[in-house]
């Protein structure tokens, strides 16, 4: 019955409403305490942020919460020794190594703080100082299994595999660690010992781990299966990545033991062309935070077959064995099975780009490499062809074509200095030199032209350096 009120009666109802709201405004949280439904308060502590975003496996949010508490603290020193564990989770090195540092300022006696700073060193490829570090900080009372995955690492970049698998067996000894068992199985394959490397890595590929089937590839190439190699990588990695990664798994088996662990930990070998991505393939060398690249089925053949829309299809056939070649076959295949679109999208994002960077500066090293290579071939032939020599110069003109008449004219004023004599020339500048000689020695040069100038030739001696060109003239 309202709308029959007058106008007048409406606005005592209005203004008891707005009073009733501005009075409830400033009481949201008792509002939302009667509510049985009410949202819980928001973490506005980045510390414990930081913490639980590295409990989650975020080490980049981590990271970004443990630097606003080192805006407010820049001496934090817990802020400080996280964010180097999450710099170092998202495979930044360098900046690792700056927060480790400010922290052991803080606490040089801490030594979870030295064995992070021997992680970071680990990753930058500096295994005597990170096994320094490791030593300092069992000392300082750090369990040695904290920090014998990384310890482990340390030894196989020195070449120092039997100790890098004890700290490996250590780790796996104590708990379950499928990248201390990658790892070991991997030091094992620098050693030689495919048997045994594959045997160890036999319970994750029957788990589908796909960083074990990648250190399956680099097992197989170490210890000289080099289509072995290939097959495995075609079959876990997409196709443009694995035909850049091809050329490089033959050539495994030739290299020394700690270039093996630098090649299949950190895609690099001894003259630096290896590609990029190849540290992105092995299996250790992303940080412990990065996820793999792409889920992809276990290999069954050796190459992928791809459908009509390019996605990777694993087809159930076994490869067939090589004579002699030591067992290593995975368990009984699959059916076959498809990778969907989204991850072969996301795949195929996050290599494209960094193939194309590894092949381009690939091809401009080697491109530089062989015009060195050409220029000092023809800077040797050309020494070799034109040694230093020692000349007399008689005339010069800008025009090379009349040199001979230059010639016949001089020869013609001075015949009995000039008419046994050959002519020669040279580029200088803007012109060109008529020369005569060689002489055997500057000695003998200056001589002529002390004997010419008595018989009016006015002439001096002239040296060509090595390599410089000096044509007859005709």
């Amino acid at each position: 019955m309202s709308h029959s009120r007058p106008p007048m009666k409406r606005f005592p109802s209005l203004s008891a409403l707005a009073l009733l709201l501005a009075l409830a405004a400033p009481f949201p949280a008792a509002a939302q305490s009667m509510d049985g439904g009410a949202e819980e308060p928001l973490i506005v502590d980045p510390m414990a942020s930081a913490r639980d975003a590295m409990s989650r496996g975020d080490p980049a949010e981590a990271l970004a919460r443990y630097l606003r508490v080192l805006a407010r603290d820049p001496g934090d020193l817990e802020a400080l020794s996280g964010a180097g564990a999450a710099a170092l989770a998202v495979g930044d090195a360098d900046a690792a190594i700056n927060f480790y540092v400010r922290a052991e300022k803080v606490s040089p006696k801490d030594g979870r703080i030295k064995a992070g700073l021997g992680s970071a060193l680990v990753q930058k490829e500096q295994p005597r100082a990170a096994l320094r570090l490791f030593n300092t900080a069992t000392d300082l009372g750090v369990p040695p299994v904290d920090i014998a995955l990384d310890r482990g690492l340390a030894y196989d970049l020195r070449g120092d595999n039997k100790r890098a698998q004890a700290e490996y067996a250590l780790v796996t000894r104590t708990r379950p660690d499928p990248e201390a068992t990658r790892r070991l199985a991997l030091s094992l394959a620098m050693g030689g010992d495919r048997m045994s490397a594959l045997a160890i890595l036999d319970p994750l590929l029957r788990k589908r781990d796909i960083a074990a089937w990648r250190a399956r590839a680099f097992v197989l190439a170490m210890t000289g299966d080099a289509p072995g190699a290939e097959a495995a990588a075609y079959a876990v990695l997409p196709r443009y990545q694995a035909d850049a990664l091809k050329p490089f798994l033959s050539r495994l088996a030739s290299l020394k033991s700690a270039e093996k662990a630098a090649a299949v930990h950190f895609g690099r070998f001894p003259e630096d062309k290896a590609p990029v991505e190849m540290a992105e393939a092995s299996p250790v060398a992303a940080p412990k935070g990065r996820a793999p690249a792409t889920a992809v089925r276990p290999p069954a053949t050796p190459r992928p077959v791809f459908d009509n829309d390019g996605r990777l299809v694993m087809r159930p056939d076994a490869p067939t064995a090589k004579a002699g070649a030591a067992p290593a076959s995975p368990p009984s295949p699959a059916p076959p099975v498809v990778l969907g679109d989204a991850e072969q999208k996301v795949a195929d994002q996050r290599s494209l780009a960094e193939d194309r960077r590894a092949a381009q500066k690939r091809a401009a090293a080697e491109k530089a490499a062989a015009e060195k290579k050409a220029k000092a071939k023809e800077e040797a032939k050309a020494k070799k062809s034109s040694p230093e020599r020692y000349w007399v110069q008689v005339a010069s003109g800008a025009y090379k074509p009349d040199l001979d008449k230059e010639w016949a004219k001089q020869k013609g004023r001075f015949p009995k200095i000039l008419g046994n004599r050959t002519p020669w020339t040279t580029p200088y500048k803007s012109t060109n030199r008529l020369l005569i000689g060689p002489f055997a020695s500057k000695a003998a040069a200056q001589e002529f032209v002390n004997e010419a100038r008595d018989g009016g030739l006015s002439s001096f001696p002239v040296t060509t350096s090595s390599g410089q060109q000096v044509d007859r003239v005709n």
